[in-house]
């Protein structure tokens, strides 16, 4: 009796424990996901990627020297606040959704991929 109890817990026993553990293992994560949506508080990803298409405008602006005559620190934080006006966010905001959303890298990729579509939208309407 004890032998036919020990082969019925290696035929059915174990392969059904590997697949529970298959199943945890294999749970979806929603980090590893392109269409996520942030929770209350963080940006959505279109208000999300035209702050960051404008901000990196601005780094991009600070690091050619664009502000070189001025009090450069001074300048990129008025900057700075100028962008986030625009868009109505606050700074914790910005931080809160800045985090979140590179908290989910494939959903990130997609965004950085429309973060340079839209800075190439705006170049071509500058040179309009």
């Amino acid at each position: 009796m004890l032998g036919s109890v020990s082969r019925l817990t290696d035929k059915v026993l174990i392969p059904a424990i590997f697949l529970v553990f298959m199943g945890v293992g294999c749970a979806e994560d929603s980090r590893d996901l392109a269409n996520v949506n942030p929770p209350e508080g963080v940006l959505a990803r279109v208000k999300f990627v035209g702050l960051m298409a404008d901000i990196q405008i601005l780094e991009g602006a600070s690091k050619i020297g664009a502000f070189r005559n001025d009090d450069v620190q001074k300048r990129l934080g008025e900057a700075y606040s100028e962008v986030f006006a625009k868009h109505a966010v606050s700074v914790a905001e910005f931080e809160r959704s800045h985090t979140w959303w590179w908290e989910h890298p494939v959903a990130m990729k997609e965004v950085l991929l429309e973060i340079t579509e839209k800075i190439s939208q705006i170049e071509r309407a500058q040179k309009e």
